[in-house]
């Protein structure tokens, strides 16, 4: 049994009946083997989503994304999430925001999109609603976080399945951005405006992590802190690449449209320049960002878009997670396959480089590929 956290109280609830064989599995191997996958990813999940004020650990985050690449899919992290008792804790539901973040930018494309939108949907109406009643149980600060990080999620999802050449983690080569675009204006327009409304969510729950920062909360090795913070460096990983495909549109559609047609967007993007540039320096002036990511120093002023030869002076910034894991972690191979199969990969030959997941010979897929919707 995994433990499910309400309140201050751990209630046993079973595992979902499973074998290995029924997703992916080896050899018939029940979820009770010790040495099961599936069994450590359901474990590392009830450690990493609880009521604890406290960041989630990254080698529980790395069990549970190597658990997706293992069973080629999100069955076992479904199955345990749809149990969560989301309303009864805004605390929990932070840390589940922040779990499945991880796992649509590292999971595996098979992660299920309709569950994720359910799931977040149901979560978002009960927190709420819990969050505005009198007699709510929910600590109201977190519960505001919640619900800007849930629409954040919303945004993200959205965009991926309209969008499916962009992966989750939102990395992908000029050429591809340029073949998304097109040449029709109308489209590089549009595309444009949906890039700056995803960075708009992003940037919202950056300002609103540091709002509730006070005085009383200033120093970032207290636990409190870091649980509110951890999930920003997800949001410094999109904000690093939204920022850049929105650069280079920018310059595009200055390129076919007049420039006061585009005065609305340069306005947008320099609100959005001067919140990106203001949240980097604060997170970069934090002890606990310094060990666990390197975060790019955007320029003094934003790119004059009226000025075509200013495109070659862009910068594409670069977030770096560093290469070793802090000392506390454990070892690169975190899930151990005792038998051996031809048609399954092995998870220990999967690797945990710079804070993302390696793989030999695999391409990343879209999130929103019509095969993978399907799959939970």
């Amino acid at each position: 049994p995994v433990a499910h956290l309400s309140g201050q109280a751990a209630i046993e609830e079973p595992l979902p009946h499973c074998t290995l064989g029924c997703r992916g599995g080896h050899g018939g191997h029940t979820m009770s083997d010790r040495h099961s996958p599936l069994l450590l990813q359901a474990i590392s999940i009830s450690k990493a989503i609880n009521t604890q004020e406290a960041p989630v650990k990254e080698k529980h985050a790395r069990r549970i994304i190597l658990g997706t690449h293992h069973e080629k899919g999100a069955f076992t992290f479904w199955s345990y999430a749809i149990g969560l008792p989301l309303p009864s804790s805004a605390i929990l539901s932070w840390k589940f925001c922040h779990v499945l973040h991880k796992v649509l930018r590292d999971g595996h494309p098979n992660v299920s999109v309709p569950s994720a939108v359910s799931l977040l949907l149901h979560g978002q109406g009960e927190i709420s609603g819990s969050c505005q009643h009198p007699s709510g149980h929910l600590h109201d600060r977190y519960g505001q976080l919640v619900s800007i990080y849930t629409r954040l999620l919303l945004t993200k999802i959205s965009f991926h399945v309209k969008h499916p050449e962009f992966p989750p983690g939102l990395e992908v080569s000029d050429e591809v951005l340029e073949k998304t675009a097109g040449t029709d204006v109308n489209n590089i327009f549009q595309l444009t405006v949906e890039l700056f409304d995803y960075l708009d969510c992003e940037l919202k729950l950056s300002e609103s992590v540091f709002r509730q920062l006070n005085t009383s909360m200033a120093v970032s090795q207290m636990s409190a802190v870091q649980c509110r913070l951890a999930p920003l460096i997800q949001v410094i990983q999109d904000c690093s690449h939204l920022y850049h495909y929105s650069v280079k549109l920018m310059f595009k559609l200055h390129s076919c449209l007049p420039a006061d047609t585009l005065q609305g967007h340069r306005d947008r993007f320099h609100e959005q320049f001067r919140s990106l540039k203001n949240f980097f320096k604060k997170a970069s002036d934090m002890l606990y960002f310094k060990r666990l990511i390197q975060i790019p120093r955007l320029p003094e002023s934003p790119p004059n878009f009226l000025r075509a030869s200013a495109l070659a002076e862009h910068v594409k910034p670069v977030v770096v997670i560093p290469e070793e894991a802090p000392e506390d972690e454990e070892p690169e191979n975190l899930i151990e396959i005792s038998t051996t199969s031809t048609t399954e990969p092995q998870v220990g030959a999967w690797g945990w480089r710079g804070g993302r997941l390696s793989c030999p010979g695999s391409a990343q897929h879209p999130l929103s590929s019509p095969d993978h919707l399907g799959s939970v």
